[in-house]
């Protein structure tokens, strides 16, 4: 089974009803060092994903774009403006297309992360959301159905954190305060691996598939 327009409509959907616990955790993370709205403006953020009409649109692509439409009106943060240009770059890779292989979600997730590096101006090793997204892509590679990617995007998430938790942060309001990162999570990484996390359980557990 591919990736099709009811599979992203299904993730944004599981995605809208998972930050309802994870608000209060990604504001706190982000609370040690930054601003402590990482959470806020992410619900809000996939709050407006949801109330667009995914389902409906004219093909993968289309529906990608109609999300990084909606989602520009509503965000101004930069992790905002990382998730918009996601979804462009989801947009413009399946433009035209009805569905992608499961298999051909690693090279996807590549083309964002090489997108978001160039958007943000950052580099691999900062401890962001870009090393993030980096393990997630080599972690799914080879994968070939909604279970296995599921399981190896869990596993690639928990390894992420754990290998940069220990060491400084290099870019953002953090990169000011890199000894008293260390020890810390990224909030940006750490929101990736939640919704991650509350996707893959989704997908293990006997339920729909989920991008």
């Amino acid at each position: 089974m591919a990736i099709t327009l009811a599979t992203l409509a299904d993730a944004i959907a599981r995605a809208n009803a998972a930050m309802s616990s994870l608000t209060d955790v990604l504001n706190a993370a982000d609370a040690k060092l930054g601003d402590g709205d990482t959470g806020t403006m992410l619900a809000r953020l996939i709050g407006t994903f949801a109330a667009v009409d995914v389902k409906n649109a004219e093909n993968l692509g289309a529906g990608f774009m109609a999300l990084a439409k909606a989602g520009a009106a509503s965000t101004g943060s930069s992790l905002g403006t990382l998730i918009i240009t996601a979804m462009m770059t989801a947009g413009k890779a399946t433009a035209g297309k009805a569905e992608l292989p499961w298999t051909d979600l690693s090279g996807l997730l590549a083309a964002i992360r090489y997108a978001a590096m160039a958007r943000g101006k950052a580099e691999l090793g900062a401890k962001t959301i870009i090393d993030g997204l980096d393990a997630l892509a080599s972690g799914v590679e080879g994968k070939t159905d909604a279970a296995s990617a599921a399981a190896a995007a869990e596993k690639a998430m928990d390894a992420v954190l754990a290998e940069f938790r220990n060491r400084p942060s290099a870019m953002g309001r953090a990169r000011m305060f890199a000894e008293k990162s260390v020890g810390l999570d990224d909030p940006g990484m750490l929101a990736l691996a939640e919704i991650v996390r509350s996707l893959a359980k989704t997908s293990q557990h006997g339920a729909k598939p989920v991008a």
